[in-house]
């Protein structure tokens, strides 16, 4: 059964092994890349706000939504979390009927037994134990290295879900002006600038008026081009059909100040890397 005091041990079990407290909605978003990483389950953000009581909910968690962060810290399910911490005589007893916990008890039985025997075989040390490889905390996206088959498949790395009007065009939750863009469409121009290895260091994104509406545009274009140059935007920028018709990742993008015009729009690859578990560095690239 779940119980407030249970949720409270799972939340201070995920807390001690992040290393910090869940306490500010930029901790919720690293959270949610974390447990991807560790299980590839998505849970959403505004979930973990109400299971920490950061956003008041009159309903306990489910189950399901409760797993994924059992398991992000060993254990198999959220029924196997409540068992393992509950202290009832019965639960106790029910926890030893688990098969998963009969078979860690004999292993670590056998553990014992082998080690025991070893000592008592005279051994002066004991060998060092072997290192083992630390998970990386978060995924690191690396230019032409990363694909994905939909536009929705990179958008759930940003705890994004659903279906976006603008699948091509979204700002990133919790940053300044920086938007995951698409840009396969017609009213942008890749650069290559003679080395296909660069893959697209600049795009410019253009509109090209027809003689009903070319004033209007003219009009929209200059309205544009201040805004823009007043936001400083960036964009986590994904490309279609380079490799074998899948969305590749292609780096960050900024505004040219010096090559863009009121008429067109120059976007320059300012980074060609971007580390999910430190999404809030990226505003540092308008330093530059």
């Amino acid at each position: 059964m779940k119980t407030t005091e249970h949720i409270q041990h799972l939340r201070n079990a995920v807390e001690q092994k992040v290393g910090r407290r869940i306490s500010t909605p930029k901790d919720f978003e690293c959270l949610v890349q974390l447990i991807f990483d560790h299980s590839h389950a998505l849970v959403s953000v505004s979930t973990l706000k109400r299971i920490w009581g950061y956003v008041q909910s009159d309903s306990m968690p489910r189950s399901s939504s409760l797993t994924p962060l059992a398991q992000y810290v060993g254990y198999t399910d959220w029924d196997d979390f409540v068992a393992r911490h509950d202290t009832t005589p019965a639960a106790r007893k029910t926890l030893w009927k688990k098969p998963t916990v009969l078979l860690a008890a004999t292993l670590l039985i056998i553990a014992v037994i082998i080690t025991a025997v070893t000592i008592t075989k005279g051994s002066d040390t004991l060998p060092a134990p072997t290192p083992t490889a630390k998970r990386p905390v978060a995924r690191v996206l690396h230019m032409g290295q990363d694909c994905f088959t939909d536009t929705y498949e990179y958008l759930r790395l940003f705890n994004i879900t659903g279906t976006p009007d603008t699948a091509y065009f979204q700002a990133l939750p919790g940053l300044s002006y920086v938007y995951l863009w698409g840009p396969e469409y017609g009213n942008t121009t890749w650069h290559n600038e003679g080395d296909i290895q660069q893959l697209m260091p600049t795009i410019t994104e253009y509109f090209t008026p027809t003689d009903k509406d070319k004033e209007y545009i003219a009009l929209a274009n200059e309205k544009l081009f201040y805004e823009r140059l007043e936001k400083d935007e960036l964009r986590i920028t994904f490309m279609r059909d380079i490799v074998d018709s899948l969305y590749v990742f292609i780096g960050i993008y900024r505004m040219d100040r010096q090559l863009s015009t009121l008429q067109k729009f120059v976007w320059r690859r300012v980074s060609d890397s971007l580390d999910l578990g430190c999404l809030n560095k990226i505003e540092q690239l308008r330093d530059n």
